[in-house]
């Protein structure tokens, strides 16, 4: 039997941006993560309206976006995860299950531009 047909979806619930922010806020706070960019990202969706039409949710240090509402792991989500050591924010994009994934690097700095350009990429 081939994988794709025992493929069985993982939905996770959005959170609503503003918990999103909460929660890497607390991480910054609490923690002493280095998140300042991610959390500049949920900022900036917040603040210029794709938190109408954007959906997202994290996953320990990883922030999951979407267009849907009840997001799927690996189906039309971009991954974005922030490695602290190299300064480094990589973009995963997952069109489907068992689909290639397309990923950007950036530095950690050009996080708001590097997601305009994905989000133009992705027509979202």
């Amino acid at each position: 039997m081939k994988p794709q047909s025992q493929y069985q979806p993982q939905f996770i619930k959005a959170i609503p941006w503003d918990k999103i922010e909460e929660h890497y806020s607390q991480l910054i706070v609490d923690h002493g993560f280095e998140f300042q960019n991610i959390l500049s990202l949920v900022q900036y969706i917040s603040n210029t309206g794709l938190s109408e039409k954007l959906f997202g949710y994290t996953s320990l240090h990883k922030l999951v976006i979407t267009i849907y509402d009840t997001p799927e792991w690996n189906r039309e989500s971009l991954h974005v995860e922030l490695e602290t050591a190299t300064g480094k924010v990589y973009f995963t994009y997952h069109s489907k299950p068992f689909e290639k994934v397309v990923e950007r690097c950036y530095n950690e700095d050009e996080i708001i531009s590097g997601f305009i350009k994905y989000v133009k990429m992705l027509k979202w």
